[in-house]
């Protein structure tokens, strides 16, 4: 087999340009027996007809995949269209790296092109070398996260704040937030120890106190002890955070009934249960109050792979836009959020087990990062403070401008340099003419 291996790999090196034998040569290097004579059809037929350019673009190519193995890992996903023939060269001699490792890569790239060197390394304009994905913006360095809260201290103050889901994460941050603003905060969640250390913490952070109340929002009867809790000990909720949620990746076929009825009780039921608790209290006391719903941007669309948690998410939105008609007559705001992939722990575990989607998501965001539990809080806290108190029944896509990079059909065409777009309005011109 070895034999076999040497010979592929001699000839697959003596086809391919120049610029892409290392490449093909790690490529052979990381590939199973099984697999050999796909590597060598990948390469040699596949790539290097691709490339076929001056010496000059394929070292500036070469340069590209080797600085992009070194930022984000190795490639995955869809090849671009047989069209797309700049995007498609980029994906090929990038995937031609597959087994070098980021600390390699970098390596290699420092080696040829120096450590001044940029994405394009032998210059720029060329329409292979061009970088166009983080060109303008590299790594999202201009629209850094701001982290201090926004709005005056002392925003939120004699008001008290309910907030499921707030011992960790999205939930904790925005908890936090609005303890540092004045408000007496309750956290709660199903466990006991994770909410006690989390309201320690935010206390010791803000000096203010803060109710650690176990329920599971699955169970009305929790829910109803839990607010019970707080009710007795600091009064009827002001501001309400529905932030409970559940979700993991999956095929649909792959669920059970008791997985797709888990993320739903969770979501929508358990969102529907303290909603309707807190509210009739709410309006009981004839003292008004705001919720705020954290859902998703793909509510609104549905989504592939996290069905359940899709389609009880578009019923949160639903819940959040009646209820804003329905009951805006007793004072009581609706508002929601859709956020964008924002790392926490516990949610990118389930969403992003091998950490390799998040490196996909950053790519595609015109902003080149991924958002902060900070910024989603001052968020939360404008919505819920008297700034926004005629604001209601709006849902807040918070993501980046990742949702309206997706929906525009022709926003792919970011990959295309200054000057193939030159070759392209010249022939749209001469079109104009005939």
């Amino acid at each position: 087999m070895q034999v076999v291996r040497r010979g592929l790999l001699a000839a697959a090196a003596a086809r391919c340009p120049t610029a892409a034998r290392i490449a093909t040569c790690r490529a052979f290097a990381t590939a199973g027996s099984a697999d050999l004579q796909s590597k060598f059809d990948h390469v040699c037929k596949t790539v290097g007809p691709k490339i076929q350019a001056s010496g000059s673009n394929q070292q500036k190519l070469r340069a590209y995949a080797l600085f992009k193995q070194s930022q984000i890992g190795d490639v995955s996903g869809e090849r671009p269209g047989m069209m797309d023939f700049v995007a498609r060269a980029k994906f090929d001699a990038w995937a031609g790296l597959k087994g070098t490792s980021k600390a390699q890569a970098m390596e290699l790239y420092v080696a040829e092109f120096g450590s001044d060197a940029g994405p394009a390394a032998a210059g720029s304009g060329d329409d292979v070398a061009a970088t166009p994905l983080g060109k303008y913006n590299p790594k999202g360095a201009f629209l850094p996260v701001t982290t201090t809260p926004m709005l005056p201290p002392g925003t939120f103050d004699g008001k008290v704040a309910f907030v499921t889901g707030g011992g960790t994460g999205l939930g904790k941050a925005m908890a936090t937030t609005l303890s540092q603003l004045g408000a007496t905060v309750a956290i709660s969640s199903r466990k006991r120890d994770v909410l006690e250390a989390a309201a320690a913490e935010i206390t010791g952070l803000t000096g203010r106190r803060v109710l650690a109340l176990p329920a599971d929002v699955r169970d009305p009867e929790a829910i109803k002890a839990a607010v019970d809790a707080c009710e007795a000990q600091a009064g009827v909720p002001d501001l309400v955070i529905n932030n409970a949620a559940g979700n993991f990746i999956s095929p649909f076929e792959r669920l059970t009934a008791n997985g797709f009825k888990t993320i739903t009780d969770i979501v929508l039921n358990g969102t529907a249960y303290t909603t309707l608790d807190i509210g009739k209290r709410m309006i009981a006391a004839k003292k008004g109050g705001v919720f705020l719903q954290i859902t998703t941007v793909y509510a609104e669309t549905g989504s592939g792979y996290v069905v359940p948690s899709a389609a009880a998410k578009a019923g949160v939105a639903a819940l959040t836009k009646s209820l804003a008609a329905e009951w805006g007559r007793h004072g009581i705001r609706f508002v929601g959020i859709a956020p964008g992939p924002i790392e926490t722990k516990g949610a990118f575990s389930r969403l992003d087990p091998s950490g390799q989607f998040k490196d996909m998501m950053i790519e595609r965001s015109p902003s080149k990062r991924l958002g902060s539990p900070e910024e989603l809080a001052n968020l939360a806290s404008f919505l819920l403070s008297p700034y926004a108190s005629w604001m209601s029944g709006e849902i807040v896509h918070f993501d980046g401008g990742e949702s309206a990079a997706l929906a525009g059909e022709f926003n792919a065409l970011s990959v295309v340099s200054e000057e193939q777009w030159d070759m392209l309005e010249s022939m749209i011109r001469k079109t104009n003419k005939k």
